[in-house]
């Protein structure tokens, strides 16, 4: 795609600090704004923390860049001027002199131009471009990082990746080898007027979720927008330096007729969860890992065509050094994490109500199976019982005394009724009763009393 030398309105500001670590005071971020001849030039870089010239690295770095974009010939296009000069910045850096130590000076660098036709993108190392567009948010860089890495091989998920050990180690910067391969977005980013990029270092995407950044960068203007980015970073640690470009869209880009089937927004890079950030324990400074080995499915990277080659409609697409670079799904959870604790406290809750129930259950067989008390039932009689006869109580203290057994009676034919006789031992008369009574053999206590009822009458005997 040929480029329009004029730059779109646009509105920026950036902010840098140097963090709250007292180790890390020196700030050895560098950016940069520069209107050129082929659109708006943005840069920001990350001198590696723990290696010797850090600062100077990145300041080399945007100086070289600023010189070799300005000094592109007209016919250059603007990606390919960007890859050129961070290869040029790559050089120079490597030229610097080593450290007493061992280390050689390096830098991360993630440089956009924006341009009437779009935003070219090209970076390496962790340093991240995210695209504010409709009330979302994307990550439009993918990090040249050890856990981006495993990331891509689904060794390990995207959201436990801030946390990783190897957080901090990076496979691309500036200055560490010879040569240095740069990554370019294939296709321009397509704006429109409201549109907001956020360029920005690693001590603020640490920190800092993407959700947090669409709500500050998309509902602020710029100045306003990088102040509180820097802010909140610092506010949650602030374990290295931190740097926010912001630059918001006024206008759209203009999408020539060769262009209309690429006008819609090219797939960004997913986003990575960040937990809430610990602000003892962040990562202690970007370090270069040694790359991993290729894989089928490795990560493609966009060949810089010659200086001079045309990009327009009818142009080749850009090459690529290796197959595309989806990033596959994140594996299923594993054990632990909050799954992990639900899941156990849902078994506690079961295992608890079982209990109880077994409980339940046993309570009602013990009351069902409980022998029954024993329970006194009076009595009912029509007459007064004899007291010979023995009453047995169960719940008696003692055992009853033994009942008195009488001899029966001997059985007499019963003489005939004689005139005046009732039915007290057929005589009206107690007296003549209680003789009577003796003489048939009757119980001492009949005889008894109808000997008192005799004396009461004043009979004798």
């Amino acid at each position: 795609m040929s480029t329009s030398s004029k730059i779109p309105s646009v509105e920026t500001a950036v902010r840098t600090d140097p963090g709250r670590d007292p180790d890390k005071q020196v700030n050895e971020d560098a950016s940069v704004e520069k209107e050129t001849a082929l659109g708006l030039l943005a840069v920001v870089c990350d001198g590696m923390g723990g290696h010797a010239g850090g600062k100077e690295a990145s300041e080399l770095a945007i100086d070289t860049i600023v010189e070799i974009v300005e000094a592109a010939p007209a016919a250059t296009t603007a990606g390919v001027a960007l890859v050129r000069a961070i290869e040029e910045a790559n050089a120079r850096i490597w030229s610097m002199p080593t450290a007493e130590a061992g280390y050689r000076p390096g830098s991360t660098v993630v440089a956009v131009l924006v341009h009437e036709g779009g935003v070219e993108v090209a970076h390496v190392g962790d340093s991240r471009v995210y695209l504010v567009h409709a009330g979302t948010i994307s990550q439009v860089t993918r990090d040249h990082s050890m856990v981006q890495e495993m990331v891509d091989r689904n060794l390990i998920r995207a959201e436990d990746a801030a946390k990783h050990p190897d957080a901090n180690k990076i496979l691309r910067a500036l200055g560490i080898a010879k040569d240095v391969e740069v990554e370019l977005r294939a296709e321009p980013i397509f704006y429109v007027a409201g549109d907001v990029l956020i360029l920005c270092s690693d001590g603020l995407s640490d920190l800092v979720e993407p959700a947090e950044i669409l709500e500050i960068a998309g509902s602020h203007p710029p100045l306003q927008a990088a102040g509180q980015l820097v802010d909140l970073a610092n506010a949650r640690g602030g374990h290295d330096n931190i740097t926010a470009m912001v630059i918001r869209m006024k206008t759209s880009a203009v999408v020539r007729e060769g262009d209309r089937a690429r006008q819609k927004l090219p797939k960004t890079i997913p986003l990575t969860a960040h937990a809430a950030p610990d602000p003892a324990a962040g990562p202690t400074g970007t370090v270069v890992s040694a790359p991993m080995a290729p894989q089928p499915g490795a990560v493609a990277t966009v060949a810089a065509p010659p200086v001079g080659a045309s990009s327009g409609p009818g142009a080749p697409p850009p090459q690529e050094s290796g197959p595309s670079a989806a990033i596959p799904p994140a594996p299923r959870a594993r054990e632990g994490g909050e799954g992990g604790r639900s899941r156990t406290l849902i078994l506690v809750v079961g295992i608890l109500l079982a209990v109880v129930a077994v409980g339940i259950v046993v309570a009602i067989v013990t009351v069902a199976l409980r022998p029954k008390p024993h329970h006194t039932v009076p009595l009912i009689e029509d007459a007064p019982r004899d007291a010979s006869v023995a009453v047995l109580d169960d719940d008696a203290g003692e055992d009853p005394p033994e009942p008195t057994v009488e001899p029966a009676p001997t059985l007499t034919a019963e003489p005939t009724a004689r005139p005046g006789r009732g039915r007290d031992g057929g005589h009206r008369d107690p007296c003549e009763a209680a003789q009577h009574a003796r003489e048939t053999g009757a119980a001492e206590s009949v005889i008894t009393k109808l000997e008192e009822r005799c004396r009461a009458r004043g009979g004798s005997l």
